[in-house]
């Protein structure tokens, strides 16, 4: 069992905030140029909640909005492959454009009445149109897929053990823009490991019974795990793509 309890990554809690380190993401040669890519979301669809022993289970097995791991994942790849455009966020976007070009044709205005002052024609440049959309989603939370007890007893010691295994899977297509066709799908499934250990000992003294009991338990951390889900399907689409000759 102590073995078992290394496959679970950092359970406790940490003073200070650590940054995981990602081994690179496999790919094949780049292509001719850059896609275009947008991310609008990349949500859970299973609806499953974590049970916390309690009538109201307010807390979600999974993050609800997976669209950080995904870009993080975009950004993360080698430059040549994807060029990444904000989606999710569009309209605040185009907000603040309308914003700033108010503010050029106030400052036009301005120029234009002032005849030392030449007009200056300035505008924004057009939003890049994305050529390719990448949808991500958690499409299924499976439960104490696989469940490992154990205890021993010797004397007035006993032991016990269990190691629990949900398994969740991670969906991500590559979608063109031009035709609406799906031009790739990839899924890939990921485990999620919880461990328990405990103990209890009873010894008779002279005068009393000392019955000590203690135990220590941890789960892998789920946004640790769909991080790696996401990387892993990011990566296997690329690679099906290049193959397949749309991402090219």
């Amino acid at each position: 069992m102590l073995l078992l309890a290394g496959c679970v990554q950092d359970p406790l809690p940490s003073p200070t905030p650590q940054v995981m380190d990602e081994d690179e993401i496999p790919l094949p040669p780049k292509p001719k140029h850059s896609l275009t890519v947008g991310v609008y979301n990349c949500i859970d669809t299973t609806g499953q909640k974590r049970p916390t022993g309690t009538y109201q289970e307010l807390s979600s097995a999974v993050p609800l909005d997976c669209t950080p791991y995904l870009i993080e994942a975009v950004r993360a790849l080698t430059p040549g492959y994807i060029f990444l455009v904000e989606r999710q966020h569009v309209d605040e976007l185009l907000r603040e454009r309308q914003l700033a070009t108010l503010a050029l044709n106030s400052a036009a205005e301005a120029q234009t009445t002032d005849p030392a002052h030449p007009a200056a024609h300035r505008r924004l440049a057009t939003l890049r149109v994305a050529e390719l959309l990448l949808i991500g989603q958690v499409v299924a939370y499976d439960r104490e897929t696989r469940q490992i007890t154990g205890g021993l007893a010797i004397g007035g010691s006993n032991g016990t053990g269990s190691v629990i295994t949900d398994v969740f899977t991670f969906s991500l297509r590559a979608v063109a823009v031009q035709t609406g066709e799906v031009l790739g799908q990839t899924t890939v499934t990921k485990s999620v490991t919880s461990v328990k250990i405990g103990g209890q000992t009873t010894q008779i003294l002279p005068v009393t019974v000392l019955n000590i009991e203690a135990g220590i338990g941890g789960n892998e951390a789920v946004g640790l795990a769909l991080r790696v889900a996401v990387r892993s399907a990011l990566g296997r689409l690329i690679n099906q793509g290049v193959q397949d000759g749309w991402w090219s």
